[in-house]
């Protein structure tokens, strides 16, 4: 690739990890790329929107809504979006709580798509915000559905550790996953934020392999035995009619 449109990229990457506004000297010293370079970079992205001045005075930059554009156009164009989300706005209805779709990118999850609870306090992640696979149960959803050996090579150790509940190491999230296949469904315990718990499944595409998951997140005090029983069976029906959607032809999740 050449080497200035990686650095543009690498610089639109950057943006779309933080939340925190940042200086052209921020952004070097991040990539470790010459100031020179990134303001001419900041500048070519600044007038075609894709990024913009957060504060004149602290000459600070946030992400453009020409990105936004750009995404939203992504996901108009995938099919799983646009079969999954009027499932999820049913789901968060009938049960009252936040919902996602994610896909799975290079060990990491990527939220595109979020149905928020009507709550006041309420589980949230942002559309295109990250999240390692081990952390979430989106992610165990996933790799329950891959063979160990591909585990092993994408979950290696040691693995970051965000809360008490997070696991913290392979041979214990290969039993875990184990677990889910038996079970039907992940959970996130509060491995990630310890105040959150979820229930997830993965979406199947033709050749059985998982393309995504889908899962409804609520507040640990909400989490009653039989709300995680609701949601199970709930989030489970949904993914497999997903995945027939989506050209899976198999009887269950975990086959």
């Amino acid at each position: 690739m050449n080497n200035s449109a990686r650095r543009v990229l690498e610089i639109l990457e950057l943006f779309s990890e933080t939340d925190t506004p940042m200086t052209v000297s921020d952004i070097a010293s991040a990539t470790g790329y010459p100031k020179t370079s990134v303001f001419d970079i900041i500048n070519i992205l600044h007038d075609r929107g894709f990024i913009r001045r957060d504060n004149d005075r602290a000459k600070t930059y946030v992400m453009g809504v020409k990105a936004y554009q750009v995404g939203m156009s992504y996901l108009q164009h995938t099919n799983l979006y646009s079969l999954a989300h009027p499932l999820l706005t049913e789901l968060r209805d009938r049960l009252g709580e936040t919902c996602y779709l994610a896909v799975e990118e290079k060990g990491s999850i990527i939220y595109l798509d979020k149905l928020e609870s009507t709550a006041p306090i309420r589980a949230s992640c942002n559309i295109g915000s990250k999240n390692l696979l081990h952390l979430t149960g989106l992610g165990k959803a996933i790799l329950a559905a891959w063979p160990e050996e591909k585990v092993r090579s994408v979950c290696t150790e040691p693995l970051e550790i965000h809360t008490p509940n997070t696991i913290a190491n392979l041979e214990t999230l290969l039993r875990v996953l184990e677990e889910t296949r038996i079970r039907g469904y992940a959970q996130d315990l509060g491995e990630d934020n310890p105040y959150i718990r979820c229930v997830a499944a993965p979406v199947l595409d033709s050749s059985g392999q998982p393309c995504a998951a889908i899962s409804i997140s609520m507040l640990s005090d909400r989490y009653t035995p039989e709300m995680e029983q609701k949601a199970a069976a709930q989030i489970t029906e949904a993914a497999l009619y997903l995945s027939r959607q989506m050209g899976y032809r198999g009887s269950g999740l975990y086959v």
